[in-house]
């Protein structure tokens, strides 16, 4: 029982560290990163998930004896922490995208804007007679 509780504590951990770096990979901006920071945060999600159907199977054969366990708790606690800064982050993530999609239009209607102008266009055509 000990041991399934403390592998998932150790799991929720290195969730939580991992998404710590975060804030200032969002700070930096580097996309190469971000992706490198995201796929080991899905690893890292997947493994406790996979865990967690097994930990939680054995919760359902006697929930009262295994919410009463101290790791037990300190599980809740971790989880609720990780809800907190999906909370804080999400708005901000949200935020970013929305900035980058309105950059995104707006460089879509510049190059738009450029593909119509054509420089000799609307001038007048110089006679090739010439004057008089």
């Amino acid at each position: 029982m000990d041991i399934l509780l403390e592998k998932s504590l150790d799991q929720y951990r290195q969730i939580i560290e991992h998404a710590g770096q975060l804030e200032q990979l969002l700070s930096n901006g580097d996309p190469e990163q971000l992706r490198q920071y995201t796929m080991r945060l899905n690893q890292l999600q997947e493994e406790a998930g996979l865990h967690d159907q097994q930990l939680l199977a054995e919760i359902a054969r006697d929930s009262a004896r295994w919410q009463a366990h101290p790791l037990f708790q300190q599980r809740m606690q971790l989880l609720e922490q990780i809800m907190e800064m999906n909370n804080l982050l999400l708005p901000r993530i949200h935020g970013m995208m929305a900035v980058t999609g309105a950059e995104l239009a707006q460089l879509k209607e510049g190059r738009t804007a450029l593909s119509g102008y054509h420089p000799n266009a609307g001038r007048p055509k110089k006679s090739i007679r010439g004057v008089g």
